[in-house]
């Protein structure tokens, strides 16, 4: 208890200060643009590795081995794409959304459109993280899970609201180093107690508990997620230069490969300490319990940081795009109260009793179904080469197979809505116009 509390009231105190000096509307939703290449990298990873990177992607590794790397592996890919094809037009839009960037290629109701798909997606996965902050927050402080869910989605919320993207990107490195710092003793840890689970490791890229089946899905729909993530472009769209974006984007390529080797390593190890009879989910908390106290204290400490670090982006992320682009207002006293109402929707979606995978891969089949493919074809190209209405019917299309796929759990319509969403876009691109088409399609 002492832990959590000390952490929240420094974190609380930080964003305090960034309210008291920074009030304007660049430095709430870019960071007045000041981020250079290491701090615009480390925030990009520690954007990244939220409480399902950790929590999540350790219990998948505890049940199938290393394919579980493919978790943030594919993100690694995705941001690859992202940074080589993408980065350094994204920073030299000078937008402060990445729905905002969205009107200069495919106009302003794509614009809208792709936000409604941005805030209920972002809304799922800030459930996410408050799911994993309650997780961690019982585990050690001994509250009962309810209250726990609810201390830890206040704390997040309110240092979000306080300082905006100044405050998140200005934590982002010190959580980031004790997120790796903390997995990493936690590792060592677990070998020196019983390195058996890794000496009879195979090193699969797939295997019968994680099939071809599952690792298309993560490349598509985990790896797409990273390629065009509101997110993502918000870090970006707050470096000092495209320079300094493209170096901190490459950085954070790296990074996100080396941390989920990591944590791969962490879940297997727990298998020589965790009982069988743990859910997935519950895997790294349950072994902080059993580890001695410094050890848990500094696994603590990482994971705290892993879910604050991803989950203030997520909430920040979803209360400038409903503002700027939804709204259409930028006022920093507007998204402060959105951030509000925001965190108190995803505490009501967290309260539900979704699993932190089942929140995930729910935002995820939605967003990047209906949002990824369009907008990435479209700045491959040049602004407005895509028809406005092929490019609405592309997201409509990607975007109801994306629910259907959520709702049923068949990934088999979330395929065919990127089927549909590519060939839309595709049409709007090479169709010819017809000779009494209205002037504003020529």
């Amino acid at each position: 208890m002492l832990i959590f509390c000390l952490y929240a009231a420094l974190l609380l105190g930080l964003g305090l200060l960034d309210a008291r000096r920074r009030r304007s509307v660049a430095d709430f939703f870019v960071n007045g643009r000041s981020s250079g290449a290491w701090h615009t990298g480390f925030s990009l990873i520690a954007s990244c590795i939220g409480g399902s990177a950790t929590m999540g992607m350790a219990g998948l590794a505890w049940q199938v081995g290393t394919p579980a790397f493919w978790w943030l592996g594919s993100g690694a890919c995705g941001l690859a794409l992202l940074t080589f094809f993408l980065a350094e037009k994204v920073r030299a839009s000078g937008a402060y959304t990445m729905p905002e960037m969205v009107a200069a290629w495919l106009g302003p109701r794509a614009r809208t459109l792709v936000s409604l798909i941005i805030v209920p997606a972002w809304l799922a996965i800030l459930a996410a993280q408050f799911t994993a902050m309650g997780k961690l927050t019982a585990a050690l402080t001994g509250l009962s899970p309810d209250t726990a869910l609810w201390a830890g989605a206040a704390v997040i919320t309110a240092y979000s609201c306080l300082g905006g993207q100044a405050s998140v990107i200005r934590s982002d490195l010190p959580q980031c180093l004790l997120l790796l710092l903390g997995t990493a003793v936690a590792a060592v840890w677990l070998f020196v107690h019983d390195a058996a689970p890794l000496s009879g490791l195979r090193i699969e890229l797939v295997n019968e508990a994680f099939g071809p089946g599952k690792f298309t899905y993560f490349m598509l729909i985990m790896g797409g997620s990273y390629l065009v993530c509101p997110m993502l472009f918000g870090r970006i769209l707050s470096a000092r230069d495209a320079g300094s974006a493209t170096a901190g984007a490459w950085l954070a390529v790296g990074g996100l490969a080396a941390s989920a080797a990591l944590i791969v390593v962490l879940g297997v190890l727990c298998r020589g300490l965790v009982p069988h009879t743990v859910a997935p989910d519950d895997v790294l908390s349950t072994a902080m319990t059993l580890m001695p106290p410094w050890a848990g204290m500094l696994l603590l400490v990482a994971l705290l940081s892993a879910v604050l670090s991803s989950a203030d982006s997520c909430v920040i992320t979803a209360s400038t795009v409903l503002c700027n682009d939804i709204l259409g207002r930028r006022d920093v006293r507007l998204c402060r109260v959105v951030t509000l109402c925001l965190g108190a929707g995803g505490l009501a979606l967290a309260t539900r009793g979704h699993g932190i995978l089942d929140l995930l891969l729910m935002a995820n089949d939605i967003y990047v179904c209906g949002a990824v493919l369009p907008v990435f074809l479209a700045m491959l190209m040049k602004r407005g080469a895509v028809r406005p209405s092929f490019a609405l019917a592309a997201m409509l299309a990607g975007g109801a197979g994306g629910l259907a796929s959520a709702m049923s759990g068949e990934i088999a319509f979330g395929y065919a809505g990127m089927a549909l969403s590519v060939l839309a876009m595709l049409c709007g691109r090479f169709l010819p116009l017809r000779p009494d088409a209205s002037p504003a399609l020529r």
